[in-house]
């Protein structure tokens, strides 16, 4: 356990180092590398309004209970 959790730590830290270091947003030329912060990169994101168009919820049925018991699938603890 102990092990797997060092091995999450450091991959997490690598990653993390990775993105904090050199990334090429979508203004750059492909060869163009741009030295940023991870703030400043995603801040950089695209951010768009929600759209529901065609959504229906009804159209996922995964909440169900398929066992009787009372407890749907978000509620699996029951």
């Amino acid at each position: 356990m102990r092990l797997h959790i060092r091995s999450t730590v450091l991959t997490l830290t690598a990653a993390v180092a990775a993105l904090a270091g050199t990334v090429t947003p979508a203004s750059a030329a492909p060869s163009e590398t741009v030295t940023t912060t991870l703030r400043e990169a995603i801040d950089t994101l695209p951010v768009a309004a929600e759209d529901r168009t065609g959504y229906q919820r009804t159209a996922f049925k995964h909440w169900v209970d398929a066992d009787a018991d009372g407890c749907n699938t978000r509620a699996r603890k029951c």
